[in-house]
């Protein structure tokens, strides 16, 4: 299946969760002079793309900490679900605000690496290959930031609880293309992670 192609495509950070493994919210790390959440919006608004961001357990804490810009707040009350609640409320969030929007590209906050070059190659790989799933290798495995076109939206609002948008990506196999973001297998979920983080830099 290829699909019809325009740039009617939204950003969509995901940033809801409470951080369990790492005892404080991994969205206010600080990296490099800035905290994460806020290294992510700005990479992303350089794309000069719509951007909605999903917050839910740190959300009152975050706001406060976090200039957003011109980005839309998307609040996921049900975030103590999993993941599968952020995504669904943030595509719930970007069909309200443009009922034509044509594809989504999830994006999480603690992957350090990831750079709006990252987000233009699955751009471009999109409209080169018509197909409606763009998701990065990182190697062995694979992960995001990844692009779903509006054919899929109808299975990323029926996951439920801990499900990412992964189970979606392998549903179909056969329409998925990939880009490569080696460093994207970096992301912070403990202490330890973290560490590395600081380490590497």
């Amino acid at each position: 299946m290829l699909v019809q192609k325009t740039c009617n495509i939204s950003l969509i950070l995901l940033a809801a969760g409470e951080s369990s493994r790492l005892g404080m919210p991994k969205q206010l790390l600080m990296y490099k002079g800035k905290n994460l959440m806020l290294h992510t919006i700005d990479m992303m608004l350089t794309l000069g793309m719509e951007t909605f961001i999903v917050l839910g357990a740190y959300g009152e804490k975050i706001q406060k900490q976090v200039n957003t810009y011109d980005a839309k707040i998307v609040e996921n009350e049900e975030w103590n679900e999993g993941l599968a609640s952020s995504i669904r409320k943030g595509l719930q969030g970007v069909l309200r605000s443009n009922p034509d929007t044509e594809a989504v590209i999830l994006v999480l906050c603690d992957q350090p690496f990831l750079s709006a070059e990252i987000l233009r190659q699955i751009l471009e790989k999109y409209h080169d290959t018509g197909l409606p799933i763009i998701h990065c290798h990182y190697g062995e495995v694979s992960g995001p930031p990844t692009l779903f076109h509006r054919s899929m939206f109808p299975y990323l609002l029926e996951l439920k609880g801990g499900q990412g948008a992964k189970k979606v990506v392998d549903m179909f196999p056969d329409q998925v293309a990939f880009i490569d973001f080696p460093k994207g297998s970096l992301d912070i979920d403990t202490p330890e992670d973290y560490q590395q983080l600081i380490d590497a830099s």
